[in-house]
């Protein structure tokens, strides 16, 4: 593992899956040849914290994916009641022993059944909580298939300092960076009128501005909207400020390929406002 290539890697990235890249590439050296990752924004009102958004990014294989958001399995997979719990790393055998006693939920069982199967039995947790204001994360790393638990906790002793480190670094970049996936795009007239309202524009400014007319603006601030889930124009450029798809430097070449033929650019975002269905398998 190249530790200093690896965290310019990371932070010269201007898209999730261009941190996520280096990094699952510099895990797999180690030893470890999945990697989970995941991270949920939290918002605390009312002494209750609500889930904002979340994102989870996974090497997975593309069935075990599958059968996991089909059985609505995603928030039961293995340690993760140790990572949204605790600070730190630990070895699976936490979850073995609950296993053992029979502390495990039936999710649980059944997501371990399933990983069991992918010859996936031993692997590290990383607790990531206490990295990012309101955000909780965590990082599963599981080993090679047939790999003992014993085994893991040598690799992990040997690589732990480096791939905390990584990790971390990859957590607080990927809290700042857009997403490149098709939901969720805004076109560029939907990022110019959400960043003219923000900065205080009316409709009617803003459309001698663009050079468009006012019921143009109000569609691109609806569609806006849409795209991003928003139910006000406020919170949608909350939304679009967060991640990163207004008030970005167009020089950032964090751009969705074009297509041929393709009229413009967009920008986009992934997030899961549910306990499952959207993924990414990298």
């Amino acid at each position: 593992m190249d530790l200093r290539r690896d965290i310019d890697a990371i932070l010269s990235a201007r898209c999730t899956e261009d941190a996520w890249q280096p990094y699952i590439s510099a895990l797999r050296k180690a030893g470890f040849a999945q990697v989970i990752y995941f991270s949920h924004r939290i918002i605390r009102a009312a002494n209750k914290e609500v889930v904002d958004e979340a994102l989870e990014l996974s090497t997975l294989p593309d069935a075990l994916i599958e059968q996991i958001v089909a059985e609505d399995l995603m928030f039961h997979l293995p340690m993760l009641r140790w990572i949204i719990r605790s600070h730190g790393s630990s070895g699976w055998n936490w979850m073995i022993e609950r296993q053992r006693n029979g502390s495990l939920s039936g999710p649980e069982l059944r997501c371990l059944t399933l990983f069991k199967r992918y010859g996936m039995t031993a692997g590290i947790a990383l607790s990531l909580s206490d990295r990012v204001p309101r955000t909780r994360g965590g990082i599963l790393l599981v080993g090679r298939t047939g790999t003992t638990q014993d085994a893991i906790d040598a690799l992990w002793q040997e690589h732990y300092a480096d791939i905390e480190l990584l990790s971390v670094v990859l957590h607080q970049r990927l809290a700042s960076l857009p997403y490149r996936d098709p939901p969720q795009r805004l076109t560029s007239r939907q990022r110019e009128a959400l960043e003219l309202t923000g900065i205080g524009f009316s409709t009617a400014e803003i459309a001698e501005r663009l050079e468009v007319s006012a019921p143009t603006v109000e569609k691109h601030l609806r569609l806006a909207r849409q795209n991003l889930g928003a139910r006000t124009t406020t919170q949608a450029v909350l939304m679009a400020t967060r991640r990163r798809q207004i008030y970005v430097d167009h020089g950032e070449p964090c751009r969705i390929p074009k297509a041929a033929g393709a009229a413009r650019d967009t920008w986009a975002y992934r997030g899961f406002p549910g306990a499952a269905g959207n993924r990414s398998k990298a």
